[in-house]
């Protein structure tokens, strides 16, 4: 049986994937708890998203509980990694160094956005930068 690939997920893909069920991003979070892949995390990411997951969901009027299983259910089964802070300055949105920085740390197959201040770099040291249909097309789920 072939490894599963190692994947970093921008926070946009986690919020698509959670708030809004019927696309790409959903289909890719539903890939991971099937064991297609396994995702790469870093404490800032986890926080970055956290903080977005209680937003939308006040936002969209989403029950807590929604962010608060995510979280529990990556926490359980995401990889985390330690930032080793290999890329800083490298993206426009400065913010955006710590996905760069997880995939190398974390030696991901790639990173999965749909953020265009990092799909215009397309890799960081010859780690491809996709978008999710793009992963969604590796997988075959498209």
């Amino acid at each position: 049986m072939p490894v599963a690939p190692r994947v970093v997920l921008d926070t946009n893909v986690w919020i698509s994937g959670i708030f809004f069920r019927k696309g790409v991003p959903a289909r890719l979070l539903d890939s991971w708890i099937d064991g297609r892949f396994q995702i790469i995390i870093t404490a800032s990411i986890l926080s970055e998203l956290a903080e977005q997951l209680r937003k939308k969901t006040e936002r969209f009027g989403a029950s807590p509980k929604l962010a608060d299983q995510w979280l529990g259910y990556i926490d359980m089964y995401a990889e985390f990694v330690l930032a080793q802070n290999l890329a800083a300055d490298v993206c426009r949105d400065p913010k955006d160094d710590q996905f760069l920085d997880a995939v190398v740390s974390g030696a991901a197959a790639c990173l999965v956005t749909g953020d265009k201040d990092l799909l215009v770099l397309q890799s960081f040291q010859n780690i491809p930068i996709i978008t999710p249909r793009e992963f969604a097309n590796t997988l075959g789920i498209v």
